[in-house]
Order: structure tokens, then sequence, then C-alpha cells
């Protein structure tokens, strides 16, 4: 896996305090919760997108895929949450929470098995 340079570390880490805190918040906050979900999301899945894998390690290169499909639909869920802010009917309800949920869950999964991946490799 690619290191990311101080200054990808520090969005990476924005992005996700944002992801966190817009989600978190979007039932009580107004536009700045949605605001700061949408650009949180972005920052999270750009860098996400920035850490590569050029490895041989089949394992890892299909985790790395879930990884980068779990950060595209959590953008897909910002998008969602943004045009239901908006008043567009991209979306009827609250269905961009399950694009969040799914997302939210394959990036729990990778961020957990790459460790224990590259660490099998290391031996």
């Amino acid at each position: 896996m690619r290191k990311l340079s101080k200054l990808e570390n520090a969005l990476f880490r924005l992005g996700a305090l944002l992801t966190t805190l817009g989600a978190a918040t979007y039932l009580f906050g107004g536009w700045w919760s949605v605001a700061a979900y949408a650009a949180g999301t972005l920052f999270f899945a750009a860098m996400q997108m920035r850490a590569s894998y050029d490895g041989h390690n089949f394992v890892l290169a299909r985790l790395r895929r879930q990884q980068l499909i779990g950060a595209a639909l959590m953008v897909v869920s910002a998008v969602a949450m943004v045009s239901q802010a908006l008043g567009h009917n991209l979306v009827q309800h609250n269905e961009w929470v399950v694009c969040l949920l799914i997302g939210a869950m394959l990036q729990f999964y990778t961020a957990l098995r790459i460790p224990q991946e590259i660490e099998k490799e290391k031996r």
C-alpha cells in the first residue's frame, strides 16, 4: 500500500471527521451538516483513491477494490443526501442511508482486514 503524505493524511482524517459529524448531526443540523458530510466524503474518498496498491497479493487487491466500492457508495450517498436537502426527487425518502450503511460496513471490514493481510504478507 502506498503511504499518504502528511498533507494527504491530514485531509483523510479531516474528511473522516467531517463525514462522521455530518452523518451524526443530520437529524438535528441544517445545511451545515449536509455540507460537512458532502465535503468530508469527498476528501475521504479522494484520499483513499490516492493510496494505491501495486502488489501481486490477490486478497489485498480484492480488499482494496472493496474499499474503493465502499468509498464510491459513500459519495453516492452524499449526492443523494444533498439532492434530498435541495428538494430534488433523486431519492424518495431516506434511501441514501442504506447506501451510507453499506459503504460504511465495507470501509469497516476492509479497515480491519487489510492490516492483517499486510502482516501476513510480511511473514
